[in-house]
C-alpha cells in the first residue's frame, strides 16, 4: 500500500488526459472528479477509470473535444447534448445550472444525452449540496435490447446503472448521501439465493431502481435527439437525470437543515449494526475519509498502482509521488 496526495494524483491524471488530446480545462475538470471519488474511498469509480477512459479517447469511442449544447429550456428545465464527450463535462454543466434554476424557481429538472459515463452519481449529488439544496439522480444507457441468453431470467433484464439521493443539513458533520449502485446483487444467482433465503422483497427492490434508473436515466434523458447528433461516437451512449429541490419551496429551509444535522448526529451516537466497527449512515464513512485522506493522501493498493504504471508507461509519463504506507 502506498498513499498519493491528493493533488499530486489530480496533476497527474489531468497529464494523462491532456496526452490524449483533452483540452486543459477539460481534463483538469474530469480529473478533479476522479480524484474526488478516490477521497471518499469509492475505489470503483475513482482514478481505476482511467484505464477505460484511455482506451475510449484514444480509439475514438469519445470526443476529446465536445461542443456542448442547448436541446430544450425553460425556467425549470434544461436538456443538453454532450456532443460525444466525457460524460463528466455535460454532467457538471447540467447540474450547475440546474442549481442556478433551482434559486430562482425552487424546483428544477435536467438531462443530458450523447454522452460517455458520468462517473459516480455522488458527484452531482455533493455539487448540489453546496448549494444546500436536495437531489436525486440516476444515469443509464439510452438504448435497450432484449437479451438473447435463453437462460436469462427477469434479472437479467437491466444492468446496473447508479443512483444517488443527498439530503443537506448543517455544516460541521456528514450530509446524508446515499449513492449507490442500483443492483444490489451481484448476479441472477445471488438475487436467486436471497429469495430462496426469505428476501424476496429486498431482490424486487434492487430489480425495481435498476428498471427506474435505465428508464429515466437513460430512456428518457438519453435518447437521441431529434434531429440525431451531427458526430456519432460509440461509447456515447449515457444519458444522466437529475431533480434538484430547495427545502424553501416546501418550508423553513434553515430549519429544516437543522432539524436533519440533528438527526443524523443523534443517530451515529447509537451503537454500530452487528458486524460494524462504527456506527455509520449513507455517506458518513465516505465523508470522514475525505477530512482524513485529504491530508495523509490517498491509500492506493497494488492492483490500483499496477494499473497507473500501465497508463504512465503507454504515454510516457512519470507517475506520481507517493508516500510509503
Amino acid at each position: 500500500m502506498i498513499r498519493i496526495p491528493p493533488e499530486a494524483l489530480h496533476s497527474w491524471s489531468t497529464e494523462v488526459l491532456a496526452a490524449l488530446g483533452v483540452p486543459d480545462n477539460d481534463a483538469t475538470h474530469i480529473a478533479r472528479c476522479l480524484i474526488d471519488v478516490d477521497l471518499r474511498g469509492v475505489r470503483s469509480h475513482g482514478t481505476r477509470q482511467l484505464r477505460r477512459y484511455v482506451k475510449e479517447f484514444r480509439n475514438g469511442l469519445v470526443n476529446t473535444t465536445p461542443v456542448i449544447r442547448v436541446l430544450r429550456e425553460t425556467d425549470h428545465s434544461l436538456r443538453l447534448d454532450g456532443d460525444g464527450g466525457a460524460g463528466y463535462l455535460v454532467a457538471s454543466r447540467a447540474t450547475d445550472s440546474t442549481c442556478d434554476k433551482t434559486n430562482a424557481v425552487g424546483l428544477a429538472v435536467a438531462a443530458t444525452c450523447n454522452h460517455g459515463h458520468v462517473g459516480s452519481a455522488g458527484i452531482y449529488a455533493r455539487r448540489v449540496l453546496s448549494h444546500g439544496f436536495i437531489g436525486w439522480c440516476v444515469a443509464g444507457g439510452a438504448a435497450w435490447n432484449r437479451t438473447d441468453d435463453p437462460d436469462a431470467t427477469v434479472w437479467d433484464a437491466m444492468r446496473a446503472p447508479p443512483m444517488c439521493f443527498a439530503v443537506p443539513s448543517d455544516d460541521g458533520g456528514p450530509p446524508l448521501v446515499l449513492d449507490m449502485n442500483a443492483n444490489q446483487f451481484g448476479s441472477a444467482a445471488q438475487a436467486e439465493a436471497a429469495i430462496a433465503a426469505g428476501f424476496g422483497k429486498s431482490v424486487f427492490g434492487s430489480l425495481g431502481m435498476r428498471f427506474v434508473s435505465t428508464l429515466l436515466g437513460g430512456l428518457l434523458a438519453g435518447a437521441a435527439p431529434d434531429p440525431a447528433p451531427d458526430h456519432v461516437y460509440a461509447s456515447a451512449t449515457r444519458g444522466f437525470f437529475l431533480l434538484v429541490i430547495d427545502p424553501a419551496l416546501v418550508g423553513d429551509a434553515e430549519a429544516f437543515r437543522t432539524d436533519v444535522r440533528r438527526i443524523i448526529d443523534a443517530s451515529l451516537t447509537l451503537k454500530p449494526m452487528a458486524g460494524a466497527d462504527v456506527s455509520a449512515l449513507p455517506g458518513t464513512l465516505e465523508w470522514r475519509r475525505e477530512a482524513e485522506w485529504t491530508t495523509a493522501g490517498i491509500p492506493i493498493t497494488d492492483d490500483h498502482r499496477d494499473l497507473l504504471e500501465t497508463i504512465a508507461m503507454e504515454l510516457a509519463l512519470d507517475l506520481p509521488p507517493w508516500i510509503e504506507a
